[in-house]
């Protein structure tokens, strides 16, 4: 017949095997922690004119192929000028957050000059890095390159300027080409003071800047443009 006193230590012991549970759970909540500190890296902006298709806690950066961070953040800037996006990078991508990398948006794409992007369908839209020198200084704010479905720069190219009265099926990262040959890109559209004239920036490679001259003339070549994406998709049908 157990005692008050035998049933008081079986009522300890009992207890005190419960909390072996939680004191479990807070070692393995705080490995996890640690793990996770070690792994973040800093934090970086990058300014998109547009970031349609980015999404907080899904939209990943890569470098080759391999995710090297996550947006963690999207919001409108103070001037409504420009969209924010905050990147975490992980510890081994820190190299990234210098002087001199580039960034852009990949999305999939399809015209005349070929198929891009078409890897999006599956694994979503993802910004694609290109760090800078490794003995580059820090940086943590950056404006993204125009897409044009590869991390490109534009630091080996000469800038013109086309006029049209008419820009329909021409949009950024549209390619230039010389008997089927890419020469350079088109990298912006604006319009004129008296709006009745878009302006066309181009950017050719400065080794095909001889094709360039005061009789050079230039024409859409476009019979079907297509943009696919997980939430809208886009057909242009022009003059073949």
């Amino acid at each position: 017949m157990k005692t008050p006193i035998d049933e008081k230590i079986q009522a300890v012991r009992t207890g005190w095997y419960i909390w072996l549970f939680p004191a479990f759970a807070l070692i393995i909540s705080g490995w996890l922690l640690v793990d996770y500190l070690q792994q973040r890296g800093p934090v970086i902006k990058i300014l998109f004119d547009d970031a349609s298709g980015i999404q907080a806690g899904k939209t990943k950066i890569r470098f080759r192929g391999v995710p090297v961070g996550l947006v963690k953040n999207v919001y409108i800037s103070s001037e409504n000028k420009d969209v924010v996006v905050e990147v975490s990078l992980r510890k081994d991508a820190e190299q990234i957050a210098v002087v001199g990398s580039k960034f852009e948006l990949v999305v999939p794409k399809v015209d005349f000059a070929g198929i891009s992007g078409l890897n999006t369908l599956f694994e979503g839209t993802y910004i694609a890095a290109l760090p800078g020198a490794i003995d580059a200084e820090e940086k943590f704010e950056f404006k993204a390159q125009l897409t044009s479905g590869s991390t490109d720069t534009h630091d080996d190219t000469s800038i013109y300027i086309l006029e049209t009265t008419n820009a329909e099926s021409v949009s950024p990262g549209d390619l230039i080409t010389f008997r089927g040959m890419k020469v350079g890109t088109i990298t912006k559209l604006s319009l004129a003071k008296d709006s009745r004239i878009v302006h066309v920036q181009i950017n050719i490679d400065n080794k095909y800047v001889k094709l360039i001259r005061t009789n050079s003339v230039f024409w859409r070549k476009i019979g079907v443009q297509a943009k696919l994406g997980l939430f809208g998709s886009s057909l242009k049908i022009s003059s073949m």
